[in-house]
Formats: structure tokens, C-alpha cells, sequence
């Protein structure tokens, strides 16, 4: 769903590394300016990029009572002359800093043409980066000691158990803000700083996580919005139970594509043997015993799942080094793996602010053992070697027992009232299904859909052809042709940034 925190923007700026950094912002900040106002600077050492602070209330229902700060960095375009207007962008996660990325990493987040005819605006949204308060929690959001797939009705309990305590020490971390982290709030957050830049309208770019918000800002404040282009699109209209199966059925997808290239491949490491067949034994293995990493804690069957699933939104650039980390683990040491889970499950910053806003923001629909025990039977028919893993698996369990209400359930009403807006998906993305895309943009009235003939999670800077039909959409307004399809260039199952454009009807 992209909500991966370290590979959301894996073709953009190699987001390994940039979320465990979120704090980097901070230096660049202003001296906070009135309520309301938005305050500029140069940020330091970052030729181009103004750094600002805004305030806003911290509960939207109560305005004139606390306020916490954003943080905001903007790029003006490059050619004023050919300026289309302001572009804010929202990567995903949630928990990946906007602000961090336009400010340091811009020329690989953009295209060029986007940097030169729009200001690109990115807000860490509350409780992210170095907007303040930041989500903090005193427990680790993974336990590797509780399983998520709990095979009795006492691990079940364990694991609501671990899920009330982790919110419980966030909301002592983190204090009333915990309970005031929904993507309603962030969307009046971002309208907030539109209208503190003057603009009455704003072109909007969000990825993963960013189309959720994009589409709940869209819901709310549809006059405001020029253009809007949701990557890697989740439609909240579809209730939990049937996105955790959407969601492990495209896990399995990207991982047969990921064995097949094994087998075409001299350079994959399992070349030459069952990919699927040498993971199930790995998984097995680590079933029996977690598998040993080298001046580190072993690793768990349900981690080595996961981390396996990071490498998969990164396919076809992480397709080596998913074969080389399995090899490694099958010879008892499984550093690599070790590394991905370092950024994909024990970052203490990223998913402290990542399980936070999501619990606050999806209702998991689990009451009892019950559901859990029919959910993982229907994820396990429809992923054999994966059993299920995904973003929303690990969401949907781990915000059983969260201490916050969520809020209200799934938005299946059409979204109306807005200009034409692009939905982008993936045929193989292993986090936000292409169905997903599909049904996002149904539910848009008036919205066009833009296909990815590819592999790995989000299109833009991805594939070219579809980083060209985004950008030319942003900037006129005009959706592609219905039915138009990015395809990969042949072979580029080791590089995906090619590709070609056709229409066709589907």
C-alpha cells in the first residue's frame, strides 16, 4: 500500500535510510511564526528550498485551543515564466517526511518538467518528521515474540495484549496528539497551508498512503483541488476483510514473478534450483528455530516473511538482492534480511508514527479469535508460499486492541465535485493491487485510470511512460486516453524505468 516506510519511494530517492533520518528536518526549521502564518527561509546549505513552520490546532473541533507545528519545505519552479502553479506532494508511508525529501532530494523525486513549472510544496503531516509533537511510543511496535498469525485463541489474546500496551506507551509518548492523527485532520492540515500560500487552488501528487489522503482531501474540499494524481492508489471504500486477501494474493504475485525471474536469470543466486520450493524450506526452518544473524537477533519465520515482502516492492532492482539474501539465510546467516528488517519493522521513529496514524485511521474489523482464524485461512489459500504477509495483514492485526477509537468505516460514496483526477496502479504491485486503482477511480466521478504493465509499488519515476503521462496530466489537466496502458520494455524485468504507452479497452 506503500505504506512501506523505507521503500515508498524506492525508484525516487532510495528511501532506505530517509525515515530513520526524518529528524534532518529539523535544523532547517524557522522561528515559529504567528498562528495560522507560514513563515520562510532559505534552508541551509539546500540552494532552492525555503524551509517554513506553520501552526495549526490540534484538534479540529476545538481551534482556538493547542496548536502544534508543520513543518514545510518549498521549491519554487525553476522557470517562473512557464509556472503552472503549486504542486503538494505526499510520498506515503504514513511517516515518510514530504518536507525531507523536497528539500534534500528533489531532483530525484521530480521529473525535471515538474520542477520547473510548479512550487512543490511537501508538509511532514502531524506527527511526522519534524512537525511537532512527533509520534513517540516507549514499546517497540514489533514484538518478534508475538505472532501475527496467532494459531490459537491465547496467541490471539497475546497479541491484542502487545497491541493495547504498544498504544498505551504512545499515548504516554506522545500525549493528546495520538488521538488526533487521522487523515481527516492531515487533509485540513494541508488546506491550512494552502491558504496560508494564498492560492486558491492546488495541484496534489500522492503516493500509497498519499492517495488515501488525496482522496479524503478531495472528499472534503473539492473545490480547492486543480489537478490530482493518486500512485499506488488504496481505496478505503473496500472493507478490511477483503483488502488483507487482496493485499496477500498480490504478495504472492510479485513473489512467483520474483521465482520466475530466479529462473531465467543466471545471475540470481538460486538459479538453477525451485526458488519457491528453497524459500518454503527457509520459512520451515525458521519456523522451527529463527534463523541466525551474525553479531545480531536471529530472525523470526513471520520477519523473514516481511523483510522478504520489503524487498518485493522494490522488484525488478531488488530481485538480486532478495535471491542473494535467501541464499545467505539458507547458509545460517541471514545478515541481509537483518538489514531490511532494521528499516521495515524495528525503526523505533518511522513505526512508531506508522502504526499510530493507521490504527487511527482503518477500523481492522477483528473482535474476537474468530476473525482472525477465517481471515488467515482465506489469505493462506490465496498466497501458498507468503501465507498472507502484507502491509495491511500487519495493519489490520496490529490495530486489534489499539486504546484509540478508529474512525468511522470505509467511505464507499462516490467522491464528487472535483476536476478530472489520474489513478495510477501496477499489474504486479505487490502493496496496492491494480483492483485497488481500479476501484478508486470508479468511486472518483469523472477520474481516469493510468496502467502500469509492470512490477514493484507506484509507477512514477518507475516506469518513464508513465512518469510522462502523470506529469502531463498535472500540468494540463487532461487525463490519458481511457485505456492507457504503460507497458515495460521487453526484458526489463532488471530494470523497470522504460516503457511505452498504448490504449487499449479494458
Amino acid at each position: 500500500m506503500n505504506f512501506l516506510r523505507m521503500l515508498i519511494a524506492v525508484t525516487s530517492a532510495s528511501a532506505i535510510g530517509l525515515v530513520g533520518g526524518a529528524s534532518a528536518a529539523a535544523g532547517a526549521r524557522p522561528s515559529p511564526a504567528a498562528p495560522g502564518g507560514l513563515s520562510w527561509r532559505t534552508c541551509p546549505d539546500r540552494p532552492g528550498a525555503e524551509c517554513g513552520v506553520i501552526k495549526v490546532p490540534l484538534d479540529w473541533s476545538a481551534p482556538e485551543g493547542a496548536t502544534i507545528d508543520l513543518a514545510v519545505v518549498r521549491r519554487k519552479a525553476t522557470d517562473p515564466g512557464s509556472r503552472v502553479g503549486t504542486l503538494f506532494y505526499n510520498p506515503g508511508g504514513p511517516g515518510v517526511p514530504a518536507a525531507l525529501l523536497v528539500r534534500d532530494h528533489a531532483s530525484g523525486t521530480f521529473s525535471d518538467e515538474l520542477r520547473r513549472r510548479f512550487d512543490i510544496v511537501g508538509i511532514d503531516p502531524r506527527g511526522v518528521g519534524a512537525s511537532t509533537p512527533a509520534v513517540r511510543c516507549g514499546l517497540p511496535v514489533h514484538d518478534p515474540a508475538i505472532s501475527q498469525f496467532p494459531k490459537s485463541r491465547t496467541g490471539y489474546e497475546r497479541l491484542v495484549a502487545s497491541s493495547r500496551a504498544v498504544g498505551r506507551s504512545c499515548a504516554r509518548g506522545t500525549g493528546p496528539l495520538l488521538g488526533h492523527l487521522g487523515t481527516a485532520d492531515v487533509a485540513r492540515d494541508f488546506d491550512a497551508v494552502r491558504a496560508a500560500l494564498g492560492v486558491a487552488k492546488v495541484s496534489f501528487f500522492g503516493k500509497s498512503y498519499g492517495s488515501m489522503l488525496g482522496a479524503r482531501y478531495a472528499r472534503m474540499f473539492p473545490d480547492r483541488v486543480r489537478t490530482m494524481a493518486l500512485d499506488g492508489a488504496v481505496d478505503q471504500g473496500i472493507p478490511t476483510s477483503r483488502l488483507v486477501v487482496d493485499a496477500a494474493g498480490a504478495v504472492e504475485d510479485s513473489f512467483g514473478r520474483f521465482t520466475a525471474w530466479c529462473a531465467g536469470a543466471a545471475t540470481c543466486a538460486l538459479h538453477g534450483r525451485d526458488a519457491g520450493k528453497v524459500w518454503d524450506s527457509l520459512v520451515a526452518r525458521a519456523e522451527r528455530e529463527p534463523i541466525g544473524v551474525r553479531g545480531g537477533r536471529p530472525l523470526t519465520a513471520g520477519e523473514l516473511r516481511y523483510t522478504a515482502y520489503a524487498f518485493l516492492t522494490g522488484i525488478p532492482e531488488f530481485a538480486g538482492g532478495l535471491a542473494t539474501a535467501i541464499a545467505q539465510a539458507e547458509r545460517g546467516d541471514a545478515q541481509l534480511f537483518a538489514s531490511m528488517r532494521a528499516q521495515a519493522l524495528d525503526d523505533p521513529v518511522s513505526t512508531a508514527a506508522y502504526r499510530s496514524i493507521l490504527c487511527t485511521d482503518v477500523d481492522p474489523r477483528i473482535r474476537r479469535y474468530r476473525d482472525v482464524r477465517d481471515r488467515m485461512r482465506r489469505v493462506a489459500k490465496a498466497a501458498p508460499h507468503m501465507r498472507g504477509t502484507s502491509e495491511f495483514w500487519d495493519m489490520t492485526v496490529g490495530c486489534a486492541g489499539w486504546p484509540v477509537a478508529p474512525a468511522r468505516a470505509p467511505h464507499a460514496r462516490p467522491i464528487k465535485g472535483l476536476p478530472p483526477v489520474l489513478v495510477v496502479g501496477n499489474t504486479h504491485d505487490p502493496a496496492t493491487p491494480l483492483r485497488w486503482a481500479r476501484s478508486l477511480s470508479a468511486r472518483i466521478q469523472g477520474s481516469g485510470l493510468l496502467t502500469y504493465d509492470g512490477d514493484g509499488h507506484t509507477a512514477y519515476r518507475r516506469s518513464a511512460c508513465a512518469t510522462r503521462h502523470v506529469d502531463a496530466y498535472l500540468m494540463t489537466g487532461r487525463l490519458p486516453a481511457a485505456g492507457t496502458v504503460c507497458r515495460a520494455r521487453p526484458g526489463t524485468h532488471k530494470n523497470g524505468t522504460s516503457g511505452r504507452s498504448t490504449t487499449s479497452k479494458s
